[in-house]
């Protein structure tokens, strides 16, 4: 029996630079500080000028129109958390330098990083951005990816296929789920081949030793609703996916049972890419 995760009385941190998904990673992040009562700090990341020539009066003047604009980005950031969730600690923070690069450093001292899937920079039609897939790779702590809003009460999905990292993934999740009044939902797939002539059969829940490894890690007194579900399906990734249509938000570890040397795992990458609603990830 493990002993049930006690919030750490850190921040939560979103990053903001102004476009819709980031609007709706701000509206995320206010709910779900507001649900675990922590701060939310607002950090909106600006590009000055870095290499001052001869014409540095003309440059100062360049780099003091960016940083009023950047102010007024973060303002707006600001004020959206707060109509949101007027009761949460919310600060605002601006900082020069590459979102990628600045949202990392945030994280080591974050209980939870939060981002839309894909800002103001790329390519329309990309289902995530680049800074999104850093920060889910590289961040310290959990990273939140943020691409539609939905309630709470739709319930936290978390895949888990008995790894340390989805064991994290579940106490997390878990985690959540109190904070917020509403379910946990464990989901273990497995796979098999499709060439295969006959699919195994699914056993019980009451048989799957990865289902039932995972309730053993939860408090007997946990006041969450677990529904069990396991699936035996050709794409673990195309699965998930599926599921998560139905829940608040999906959960899942970086890496699973991955043994390459990779910072996240192909069912990650495919999840991030395609679910539809929220996907955090857990290292």
């Amino acid at each position: 029996m493990s002993h049930w995760p006690q919030l750490t009385l850190t921040r939560r941190v979103v990053g903001f630079d102004g476009s819709d998904t980031a609007e709706r990673a701000v509206l995320w992040a206010a709910h779900h500080a507001a649900a675990t009562w922590l701060p939310l700090v607002v950090t909106h990341c600006w590009m000055g000028m870095s290499h001052p020539t001869v014409l540095s009066p003309m440059i100062d003047d360049a780099d003091s129109a960016r940083r009023v604009a950047a102010e007024r980005i973060a303002a707006r950031g600001l004020d959206l958390a707060k109509q949101a969730e007027p009761k949460v600690n919310t600060s605002v923070k601006i900082v020069a330098g590459r979102p990628s690069e600045v949202l990392t450093k945030a994280s080591t001292d974050a209980s939870l990083l939060v981002t839309g899937s894909r800002g103001l920079g790329g390519f329309k039609g990309l289902l995530i951005g680049s800074v999104s897939l850093h920060l889910a790779s590289s961040a310290s702590c959990p990273v939140a990816v943020v691409r539609t809003e939905r309630p709470a009460k739709r319930g936290i999905l978390v895949a888990i296929d008995g790894s340390t990292q989805s064991d994290k993934a579940l106490l997390f999740a878990a985690d959540m789920a109190r904070a917020q009044h509403t379910s946990l939902r464990l989901l273990h797939i497995r796979p098999y081949s499709r060439y295969a002539i006959t699919r195994p059969p699914v056993p019980e829940s009451k048989d799957d030793p990865i289902i039932q490894r995972a309730l053993k890690l939860l408090p007997d007194d946990v006041d969450v609703t677990i529904v069990e579900d396991e699936l035996a399906g050709p794409t673990v990734p195309r699965n998930v996916v599926l599921h998560a249509r139905e829940a608040a938000c999906v959960v899942l570890g970086a890496k699973g049972r991955n043994t390459l040397p990779v910072r996240l795992g192909s069912t990650v990458h495919a999840v991030l890419h395609y679910a539809q609603g929220t996907t955090v990830i857990v290292r």
